[in-house]
C-alpha cells in the first residue's frame, strides 16, 4: 500500500490522504480519489484528470502542502506530467512506495513541506469554481497540443492600421 496526498486544483488547502496498492491503475486511483473527495467532485471517477505533482515534468520536487494552501492554479499544472493512461500501474508512472517516500520531521510539518504527490482537475461545474475549471482544462488541453501533439495555434492581431 502506498499513501498517497492529492489536492484538487483551484481549491487552496484541499489535501486529503488516499491509500491504495501502487500495483492499482490510474483508473483505480481516480475511484480512489473519488471515493475520498465525493462531497467535493460531483462528476464520475473516469472525467477526473489526474497529474504527478512533481516539478519539470516529473523530474524534479513535489509539489507541498504550502504550495497547495497558497493555492494551486491552471498555470501550475503547465509543466506537470499527466497521468492520462488509465490502465498503467501507479508503480510505472512516478507513483511507487519508493517514488513517494519520504520522512517527514517537525520542521517539515512547521514549514508546510510535507510533498503532495497528485493534484486533481475536476471538469466544468463538477466541483471547485466552474470559471478556474474551465480555465484549468482549456490551458491543459492547450498545453498538450503545443508539447505531445506539437500542433500550435495562431490567431490575427486584433489591432487594425488606421
Amino acid at each position: 500500500m502506498v499513501k498517497l496526498f492529492c489536492a484538487i486544483v483551484g481549491e487552496a488547502g484541499s489535501v486529503f490522504e488516499v491509500k491504495i496498492d501502487d500495483a492499482e491503475s490510474v483508473s483505480a486511483l481516480k475511484k480512489a480519489i473519488k471515493a475520498e473527495s465525493s462531497a467535493t467532485t460531483t462528476c464520475d471517477a473516469k472525467d477526473l484528470q489526474l497529474f504527478l505533482a512533481k516539478k519539470d515534468g516529473g523530474a524534479g520536487a513535489w509539489l507541498t502542502e504550502k504550495d497547495v494552501k497558497e493555492g494551486v492554479s491552471d498555470s501550475d499544472t503547465s509543466d506537470l506530467e499527466l497521468l492520462d493512461v488509465a490502465g498503467a500501474p501507479l508503480n510505472l508512472v512516478g507513483l511507487s512506495v519508493e517514488d513517494v517516500r519520504f520522512q517527514v520531521t517537525k520542521e517539515d510539518v512547521k514549514a508546510g513541506t510535507v510533498p503532495v504527490h497528485v493534484l486533481v482537475m475536476v471538469p466544468d461545474g463538477a466541483g471547485g469554481s466552474a470559471s478556474e475549471t474551465s480555465a484549468s482544462s482549456k490551458m491543459i488541453k492547450e498545453i498538450h497540443a503545443e508539447t505531445v501533439l506539437k500542433k500550435r495555434t495562431f490567431a490575427h492581431s486584433q489591432v487594425s492600421s488606421s
